[in-house]
């Protein structure tokens, strides 16, 4: 996985929130960084970091070693690859593609097949943690692929985070689906304790400390909302549509399990109203403001939805 020079040459398809956050954070370690979005405006804004342009998915992988895909679902993780243009046209034998989006675990094992063929091996790696722990290299990477794979992806996983290898292609898939149901269910506990905690007129950031010994303590709570929305902020760190989303995943997946998942369908419930409300587009910690609200005790910061 390392180009003439011998530093591995990166690719990021996909240079939202989160996937400029990690092209930054491989630019800073030293990496040759490139990088292809829809939107141009957001590749352009990383030259500042040292990361390269590429014209087209075909052109990124061509001139990649290994390619990042950080898309939103599968259709267009498909669309990515797909036309003379595409992702697959410029895959190299001997390349790798590690798929950071959060998907059905059937994508990156059909993709994987797929690719095969060319040489090119595919790991899914979904990530947990958001930007600012992309910028930090702390993610958590949960790794599904071959034992070979994993270890010629580990240093450049271990520059954005710490990767943990979980099985085979698409148990990475299966450890984030498992992760986001828990984080997902554990938000609607600190929106309606923080709302109980508001409403009685306490300090939410000394609530907040005294429960961090506690058993209602989580990343979540002390990481997370800190600096969202207990920092009057909920620009979109993790957006409410992307977790609505993933949520349907979660419950589609349960389902073909025959696995209960009751709480887990309270939290897609929950979020899909969030996102048909107008907040779609802000940071899944709205739902603290917006459960305070309703509470009677508002939090500042919180704009009604454009």
């Amino acid at each position: 996985m390392t180009g003439g020079g011998g530093e591995t040459r990166c690719g990021v398809l996909g240079v939202g929130v989160l996937g400029a956050a990690i092209a930054e954070r491989l630019a800073a370690q030293g990496l040759p960084v490139s990088a292809y979005d829809i939107d141009p405006d957001r590749v352009a804004a990383l030259a500042a970091h040292g990361v390269a342009a590429a014209g087209s998915p075909r052109e990124l992988a061509a001139s990649s070693d290994v390619v990042l895909l950080l898309l939103p679902d599968t259709p267009e993780v498909l669309a990515a690859l797909e036309g003379p243009d595409g992702l697959e046209a410029g895959l190299g034998e001997g390349s790798a593609v590690l798929l950071a989006s959060t998907v059905t675990p059937a994508t990156p094992q059909e993709l994987a097949a797929r690719l095969a063929p060319l040489g090119v091996e595919l790991l899914d790696t979904p990530v947990s943690g958001g930007p600012v722990a992309a910028r930090e290299g702390s993610l958590a990477i949960m790794v599904g692929g071959s034992e070979a794979g994993y270890e010629r992806a580990r240093p450049l996983l271990e520059a954005v985070g710490r990767p943990i290898h979980v099985g085979p292609v698409g148990h990475g898939e299966i450890a984030k689906l498992a992760n986001n149901l828990m984080g997902t269910v554990t938000v609607l506990g600190i929106a309606e304790g923080l709302a109980l905690a508001a409403k009685a007129g306490a300090d939410l950031d000394k609530v907040r400390e005294a429960i961090g010994g506690g058993s209602g303590s989580s990343w979540i709570l002390q990481e997370w909302m800190p600096r969202t929305v207990l920092a009057g902020s909920t620009e979109a760190n993790f957006a409410v549509r992307l977790m609505a989303k993933d949520m349907r995943l979660v419950g589609e997946y349960a389902d073909q399990l025959g696995v209960p998942h009751a709480a887990g369908e309270l939290a897609r419930e929950t979020f899909d109203r969030v996102r048909d409300e107008g907040y779609g587009d802000r940071d899944f910690s709205v739902l603290v403001a917006l459960r305070a609200a309703e509470a009677g005790a508002p939090l500042e910061g919180l704009e009604e939805p454009g």
